[in-house]
């Protein structure tokens, strides 16, 4: 196939510090209420609105919000969870369970203290991004599984490590176990939509889910993603589900809340969404306050830094401070009570600074031993140790925020505030470690304060999701990637490698295959309004197939190669069914050996959203048949 031309385009703290100041009756009132508001603005359920929800599908933890056309200023969290009894939450644990005789599911709030479960699954969606060996080992002398979790406080069930615990009681992969937990999140909605709009509404109106992932995943993982939630019964009466990056949607959310005085066309923002998992950043400038629109000012970054990595660093500590001989032999109990007051007191609590110089962590059952700091079932353990454990991650995440100031300051703008979001991203540790470094390089007289952490901060990306099924804010975002397509052209000496010469039997032509057509480049500004198209000439003989299969790549290279190397990889592979295009469309010929042949010129259309891509065939600016994608 040969195409021309080129477009102009451009961990988290457990369920007590989760606690609401709004009882769970109270949050029934509000509900009714608004399901009052709403049947007053339409004659009918439906009334041409439509219902927005989103979830925000954490590696720890994750959560829900909707709100509804007909008043779209309000967003409602979920509060009240499976599990909960009477408590009330923004977040449900990412965790799930399958009894091994009925194969029942329990999740989130479900899964009891102690017991066996499934956790940080969602990292397995992009391997590519598990945790780091250096981000997981405390001195060279502690032994470390690549690419695996390992140790306490992950599937709870005997300290196998993730890997192990994807298995547990099933033989589900990961996509399996991501649908069925992204099914507890839908039914568990539908419940909530129902008690505070009423059944009838509901299933009279559209809704449209709008799921978050992390920026940095590929195009695969984000695509796995989509795929597990359109298995759920999200799509069913023709609701549509679409993606958003996780810090886009927090920077939707908290750019409208913040004083007018930062809105100032213009301005720069970094946005660091600091998760379980991931901590992604995307850095955006004001284009218009009213209505703000904003776009990307440079390529987002980021990387599997997030706050469940302390707890795993965590681990290694105590494995280091009690040895292989008693810590493989401690009860799984004990380990989790450990990570429990870990999680609950130390990692939330901790602040650089403060007279506070020894934190006690327990461990019930385990023996005095004044050498390794045990003392009446506690674990001794000094400022400096604990500043150990997290500073890896925080240099990792100044590193990545350096990295987004930089590319602002080389287009010739300055970044005037850092937005700190996500679970991590309400750690008091890290805004003041934030705070501390960037107000001397960054802060002026008339903005002083650089570090912004919302009061919003855990569930601004849900929010956002929402606030993004209501309206367009983002104009145009930056490729991260180099974009193009695989192709064929006629050869020519002086520029192909004789490698790629091969005839055409068809059209009597020297041709070099694999060869590279770049389309979106490393940086570009990229709109949902404007699709990017591939333009492409295929000949067919009688006995061909009318089913196509071509190759999206991408490439990170300064310079991408004009043919595959080792630096290209395949993002997905297009199959495009033209038995439906006319025939009058096709151009015919014969060759010399008067084999007859047809030839068709078409177009790829490549729309590039917040974190996925949709894919048209066109003949003539006409939509012709379908185009699936399968992500490598």
């Amino acid at each position: 196939m040969s195409g021309s031309g080129r477009s102009d385009i451009s961990l988290s703290s457990l369920r007590d510090s989760l606690l609401s100041s709004v009882s769970l009756e109270k949050s029934r009132d509000v509900t009714s209420t608004v399901a009052s508001s709403l049947a007053s603005t339409t004659d009918t359920p439906a009334g041409g609105h439509r219902i927005v929800v989103g979830i925000d599908f954490g590696t720890t933890y994750s959560g829900v919000a909707w709100g509804h056309t007909g008043s779209p200023s309000d967003i409602h969290v979920i509060q009240s969870w499976p599990g909960g009894a009477n408590l009330t939450s923004p977040k449900v644990p990412s965790k799930i369970t399958y009894d091994p005789t009925t194969n029942a599911v329990k999740w989130g709030f479900q899964i009891k203290p102690f017991q066996p479960c499934i956790e940080c699954f969602k990292l397995f969606l992009d391997p590519s991004h598990l945790p780091k060996p250096e981000f997981l080992s405390l001195n060279p002398g502690v032994q470390t599984l690549s690419g695996q979790f390992r140790g306490m406080g992950i599937n709870g069930g005997g300290g196998s490590g993730l890997a192990a615990g994807l298995t547990l009681g099933s033989t589900r992969n990961v996509g399996d176990i991501v649908k069925d937990y992204l099914q507890c999140l839908f039914e568990h909605t539908i419940t909530v939509l129902n008690r505070a709009l009423g059944q009838a509404f509901v299933e009279s109106t559209k809704i449209e889910w709008v799921l978050t992932c992390p920026a940095v995943w590929s195009d695969k993982s984000k695509a796995a993603t989509l795929a597990a939630a359109e298995r759920t019964g999200m799509k069913k009466w023709g609701k549509s589900i679409r993606l958003i990056s996780e810090p886009e949607a927090a920077a939707l959310y908290t750019l409208k809340t913040l004083q007018p005085s930062h809105l100032e066309v213009g301005n720069n923002f970094v946005v660091c969404d600091a998760g379980g998992g991931t901590v992604d950043l995307i850095s955006y400038e004001v284009v218009q306050t009213q209505p703000l629109q904003i776009k990307e000012s440079v390529t987002g970054t980021g990387d599997l830094c997030g706050s469940a990595i302390l707890n795993e660093r965590f681990d290694r500590f105590v494995q280091e401070r009690l040895g292989p001989a008693i810590y493989y032999t401690m009860k799984e109990k004990t380990k989790l009570a450990a990570l429990k007051t870990w999680e609950e007191y130390v990692k939330r609590v901790f602040v650089d600074g403060e007279d506070q110089d020894v934190f006690p962590i327990q461990f019930p059952g385990l023996a005095d031993d004044e050498a390794r700091g045990i003392d009446c079932g506690f674990m001794s353990v000094t400022r400096e140790e604990v500043q150990s454990i997290f500073e890896p991650i925080i240099q990792e995440i100044i590193k990545l925020v350096d990295g987004q100031i930089s590319a602002v300051l080389s287009l010739g703008k300055r970044v005037s505030t850092i937005l700190l979001v996500g679970g991590f991203g309400s750690s008091e540790y890290l805004f003041t470690r934030l705070k501390d470094h960037y107000t001397p390089l960054l802060s002026t007289s008339s903005n002083p304060d650089i570090v912004l952490q919302p009061v919003d901060a855990w569930t601004a990306v849900v929010r956002g999701a929402v606030i993004r099924g209501m309206e367009t804010i983002v104009q145009t975002r930056r490729s991260r990637h180099h974009y193009g397509v695989k192709y064929w052209e006629y050869y020519d000496e002086s520029k192909h490698d004789e490698a790629h010469k091969y005839w055409d039997t068809t059209r009597e032509k020297w041709l070099a295959e694999n060869q590279i057509k770049w389309y979106i480049s490393k940086g570009d500004e990229v709109s949902e309004e404007k699709s990017i198209s591939f333009p492409f000439y295929i000949t067919f003989e009688e006995h061909h197939s009318r089913i196509l299969v071509d190759e999206l790549v991408c490439c990170d290279d300064d310079e991408p190669p004009s043919a595959i190397t080792s630096s290209v990889t395949t993002v997905c592979k297009l199959t495009s069914d033209l038995t439906t295009v006319p025939k009058y469309l096709y151009t015919r010929g014969k060759n010399s050996k008067d084999v007859e042949y047809e030839g068709l010129h078409f177009t790829m259309e490549m729309s590039v959203l917040s974190a996925s891509l949709l894919f048209e065939l066109r003949v003539g600016g006409v939509r012709y048949g379908e185009v699936t994608a399968d992500f490598e």
